[in-house]
């Protein structure tokens, strides 16, 4: 009995212990170096989907600033959680020291929808009744966090996000839209870029 009452008591001083640990603070992670690795393609693919095949057209759009704009979306989490960041290659920063912590950011199709890689504007619509879908923007990845001496990798799974859009039809190319509509679906897509990034980097414990 006198055995079962020193156990219990020294439970209850681990469990206070570990009650009153606090959490890292700014200072703490002040020190650490987080490399982005952003594997995404440069240009987002333009998707108007409709009953047959011929009327099934994709595009990319040319232009690298929807990329950038995932890096600097990560960029600005970590440093507002008190992290360094810089943007490596690949994995060599954990080993020459450049780095403690690498976030790779991997793009993947929609769920059961290939050719979709990434991010983009996506119009689908077959058949009209069966499938209606309003324009919309989208994002599809999945985060992969290395530490230095660790062979653990921690991964979200994938994660996708859609944005409606205030165009209730993709014209079959890019170059048909409008400046207004280019304007609007580009801040959509920023928007929707960096609301997905803040919330799937909390799932690596960042």
């Amino acid at each position: 009995m006198k055995q079962f009452f020193c156990i219990m008591l020294l439970g209850i001083l681990m469990l206070s212990v570990f009650a009153c640990a606090p959490f890292p603070t700014m200072t703490e992670t002040s020190d650490m170096i987080v490399g982005i690795q952003n594997q995404f393609p440069d240009a987002p693919k333009y998707i108007k989907s409709r009953t047959f095949v011929f009327r099934h057209q994709v595009s990319n759009i040319d232009t690298k600033k929807f990329k950038d704009a995932i890096t600097q979306s990560a960029r600005d989490y970590l440093v507002s959680k008190g992290y360094k960041v810089i943007e490596v290659e690949d994995k060599t920063a954990l080993e020459d020291g450049r780095a403690d912590m690498i976030v790779k950011i991997v793009p993947m199709d929609i769920f059961k929808q290939d050719g979709t890689l990434g991010y983009g504007f996506y119009d689908r619509k077959i058949l009209e009744v069966l499938i209606k879908q309003p324009a919309r923007s989208y994002i599809c990845l999945d985060m992969n966090l290395y530490r230095k001496g660790h062979r653990t990798i921690t991964r979200t799974g994938r994660q996708e996000n859609f944005s409606k859009l205030d165009i209730k039809e993709l014209p079959d190319s890019p170059e048909q839209l409008t400046e207004n509509e280019k304007k609007e679906m580009a801040l959509n897509l920023e928007k929707n870029i960096s609301e997905t990034v803040f919330r799937v980097l909390p799932m690596l414990g960042l």
